[in-house]
């Protein structure tokens, strides 16, 4: 008989998502490929606009207007999200599938106890119980999350809890009808160190004792290794490398993954930190070629020229480079074109 691995909870193909403004349109998550299995814990990471947020609001039919998805598939649990209405959206939205805000702040209703907000994600799917055991139901899931006193935080709102209670509010509102995916969209930026610790805990617990899977969106890799099992890294609106977080990140292979690493100040490091050369590309025209062409220090001519795909490397790992097997040195002695490279380099350096 042949065993089988994990349920593939999550699997999204050639997602693209647009942005119009008066400057054109903003293409801000270009054919991206993502599988999430029960009880993993996807880490995906990158800098501030590479399209992280659009790709977990697109996972849940929640792209802001004017921006749209205008091609691809979201198949959850078996289904294609975007085939679907509005209606039978929202009753996979928190049943299914939940999100948990970076800033609770502004996204707990400021009007309503908390209390009254656990008991709405309840009733929309029709699992409130108005008895007193409903109410305890509600005890039972701060409880869950590890709010003190949690009968007198339910008659609270939210201005009255700190940021960590608000956060933990939040988890278990998405908790509340046990979904089997849970987004968490840098859900420890505005907390001090000692919280964001308790908080990733929280979640590893949750994912450990339901098997719930986890999105974790983060722009930390120190955050992301200790808590993901595999990693997939965003550049530009496209993911451009993927695997096992200890793969990754110990062998990168390419060069923008190779390049966040070496950004990083390590333990008795010695030598100078370095960044990476360039700014990110605009969005808002076409990018032929390599998105990561004009900062790479491994670039040949055809990577202007050529869009790359997502290769498989050894069947556990991804990347979007056609280049990632050259040893960097035995380029700078033997590749005629890095010559041109250089020269290229200090161009945009320049500009």
């Amino acid at each position: 008989m042949v065993e089988r691995g994990p349920k593939e909870i999550l699997a999204i193909a050639d997602l693209r998502v647009e942005y119009p403004t008066e400057n054109g349109t903003v293409r801000a998550v270009r054919g991206v490929d993502l599988q999430v299995k029960e009880g993993e814990i996807l880490g995906l990471v990158g800098e501030s606009g590479c399209g992280k947020s659009a790709t977990l609001l697109a996972t849940m039919r929640l792209v802001p207007f004017p921006g749209k998805i205008t091609s691809g598939q979201i198949i959850l649990d078996g289904q294609n999200i975007l085939e679907l209405d509005e209606g039978e959206v929202r009753k996979v939205r928190g049943k299914t599938v939940s999100m948990i805000l970076q800033d609770p702040m502004s996204a707990l209703n400021p009007a309503h106890k908390i209390g009254t907000q656990i008991k709405e994600a309840l009733s929309v799917h029709g699992l409130w119980n108005r008895t007193e055991d409903g109410q305890r139901q509600l005890v039972k899931l701060l409880e869950r999350v590890g709010i003190p006193s949690p009968e007198t935080v339910l008659e609270l709102y939210p201005h009255q809890l700190s940021g960590g209670m608000q956060q933990r509010v939040m988890i278990a509102i998405a908790l509340a009808c046990r979904p089997k995916l849970i987004l968490a969209d840098e859900p420890t930026t505005a907390l001090d160190v000692t919280i964001q610790a308790q908080i990733l805990d929280l979640l590893a617990n949750i994912n450990k004792d339901n098997g719930t899977a986890i999105i974790l969106v983060t722009h930390n890799l120190a955050v992301a290794s200790q808590f993901c099992h595999r990693i997939a890294v965003m550049y530009a609106g496209q993911i451009i490398e993927e695997g096992p977080t200890d793969e990754v990140l110990s062998n990168p292979l390419h060069p923008y993954t190779q390049g966040l690493l070496n950004c990083l100040p390590r333990f008795q490091r010695r030598e100078r930190l370095t960044s990476i050369p360039g700014q990110v590309p605009d969005l808002t025209g076409s990018i032929p070629g390599c998105a990561f062409y004009p900062r790479c220090s491994r670039r040949a001519r055809t990577c202007r020229l050529k869009n790359q795909r997502l290769m498989s490397v050894d069947g556990r790992r991804k990347v979007r480079c056609e280049r990632w097997r050259i040893n960097e040195v035995f380029e700078e002695r033997v590749l005629e074109e890095e010559l041109d490279m250089v020269v290229d380099h200090d161009r945009y350096q320049d500009q």
